[in-house]
């Protein structure tokens, strides 16, 4: 009996802790005793930014090496060298290559003199010749009178025909010294051309970023050109290969605006340009990259090959477009927060865009692109009959059980079927025309933001976005400038509370 008045002060209490606490919550909606922090709609430049990195590097590199094998015996350049075309950077011992010279010089003396003697030999065989035709027509008129045997006149006629084979014998002999007096000849300037490479030039204007050899160091070329030197041309105008995952290279092109800096000077900011996406792929631990190559100039030559640059590339930009801070997107209305009414405009989720989802085997969301190609109708029903085909192929395609579980690759399936379909029965304008309305569609999204009515109410409307840069969304549809959106609800405590 004595427990009972206790029991009865208790749920007192907590009853009278509920209703104030249950009091406290409405009071804050209902009076209004919040504060609702919005974001305006504007107009601005919106990007979409790509981040990678990758090595500086010269716009040009060039390895020097050696033809020839021998001991270095000379350095005209260093790490860092400023050299110019045709500069001697060092020189191969020369001794050896200068006796082949020498001996090549002495074997072309050689040639030329026998060159000299066979020119002899054939004035020789002329004047035999011409004495043998002269003993010829003599013998010729006294065998005539038969002042002379018949075998005199055939030892005459033989030494005449001797006479003409040792005339045409010592020509070939002349034509066989001057083969090779021109023989000797190419090895003179052979041997010339070695010696003359026993100077290492550089080919180009640069800088010396690398050297390889040293005095007495032996080069051996047998199989391959040694490296001896790596010269840099201009590092007033260097380049970045940047590695840039598949997922972000779309919509990189030549000529894209750039930032980037490097760790050697933390507080600078350098600007660079796309100069061309490369279309290699890399593979690595199942990532694939493309290089993305950046030219930029390098005043002062701060910048030195092989740092790392963290790059930023403007992949995409629109200039004063209709923006909204992204705090407005991330926004849900709390539940002791402002009243909540039925949305504002009826655009419900799940509508596709522009070439949104297509209906099975139909033209779907198709109709306006058609209508803006130009699409005759008897063109889009031979495509709605040829899709349905198709889609039926595609559904027992996608009945398998390990299709099922590959659903990025049904996509990508789908997604040929309709541009295969669509390529049989388009010019080939309307399907480039589409293809680029596709791309520009796949940065398209619709979000749902909140408004304040007169009501003071909550109000939910969709908004179609497009680029968006972290920080700002680019808006294409559902908002004007100046309307403001909900970024953030403070619901008020009361002091007593």
């Amino acid at each position: 009996m004595k427990r009972t008045p206790l029991i009865a002060l208790g749920g007192v209490i907590l009853l009278a802790v509920l209703v104030m606490f249950f009091m406290r919550g409405r009071g804050a909606s209902a009076n209004g005793e919040y504060e609702i922090e919005t974001a305006k709609v504007s107009r601005g430049d919106v990007a979409r930014i790509v981040s990678a990195s990758g090595a500086v590097r010269a716009l040009t590199t060039v390895e020097v090496g050696s033809q020839l094998s021998g001991q270095v015996v000379e350095l005209y350049a260093d790490f860092n060298s400023v050299v110019t075309e045709n500069q001697v950077v060092a020189r191969i011992d020369p001794q050896t290559f200068a006796t082949r010279v020498q001996q090549a010089e002495a074997d072309l003396l050689s040639a030329d003199a026998n060159v000299a003697v066979q020119r002899a030999s054939i004035s020789r065989a002329d004047a035999t010749l011409a004495q043998a035709q002269k003993d010829f027509q003599r013998q010729e008129e006294l065998l005539k009178e038969d002042a002379i045997s018949q075998a005199l006149f055939d030892g005459t006629e033989r030494q005449l025909a001797v006479a003409h084979a040792d005339v045409a014998l010592a020509k070939a002999q002349l034509q066989n010294a001057q083969a090779n007096r021109s023989q000797r000849i190419a090895a003179l300037e052979t041997a010339n051309v070695d010696l003359r490479r026993t100077y290492i030039r550089s080919p180009i204007n640069g800088v010396v970023i690398e050297r390889s050899i040293d005095v007495g160091q032996t080069v051996a070329a047998s199989f391959s050109a040694p490296v001896l030197f790596r010269i840099a041309q201009d590092l007033g105008d260097i380049r970045i290969d940047a590695a840039v995952v598949e997922a972000d290279i779309g919509g990189i092109d030549a000529g894209d605006k750039t930032v980037f800096t490097v760790d050697a000077y933390p507080d600078d900011e350098f600007v660079g340009e796309v100069e061309q996406v490369r279309l290699a792929a890399t593979e690595l631990q199942n990532v694939v990259t493309y290089t993305v190559v950046i030219a930029a100039e390098n005043p002062g030559a701060k910048l030195l090959p092989g740092m790392t640059a963290n790059v930023e590339i403007t992949a995409d930009k629109r200039e004063g477009a209709l923006r909204i801070a992204s705090s407005a997107l991330r926004f849900s209305p709390p539940k002791n927060g402002p009243p909540v009414e039925a949305r504002e405009n009826g655009q419900g989720r799940g509508q596709g865009g522009p070439g949104g989802g297509q209906g099975r085997g139909g033209q779907g969301g198709f109709g306006q692109q058609f209508a803006s190609l130009g699409v005759s109708a008897d063109v889009q029903k031979a495509i709605g009959t040829d899709m349905q085909k198709e889609f039926q192929v595609f559904q027992q395609l996608a009945q398998n059980p390990g299709a099922q579980f590959d659903r990025n690759g049904l996509r990508k399936r789908r997604q040929a079927m309709v541009e295969r379909v669509l390529k049989r029965h388009l010019t080939t304008e309307q399907f480039s025309t589409w293809q680029k309305q596709q791309a520009a569609n796949a940065t398209i999204k619709r979000v749902q933001a909140w408004r304040e009515n007169e009501r003071g109410a909550l109000t939910q409307s969709t908004l179609v976005l497009g680029l968006d840069d972290g920080e700002n969304v680019e808006i294409l549809r559902g908002a004007e400038e100046g309307d403001e959106f909900v970024a953030r609800v403070r619901v008020k405590v009361s002091d007593d509370s």
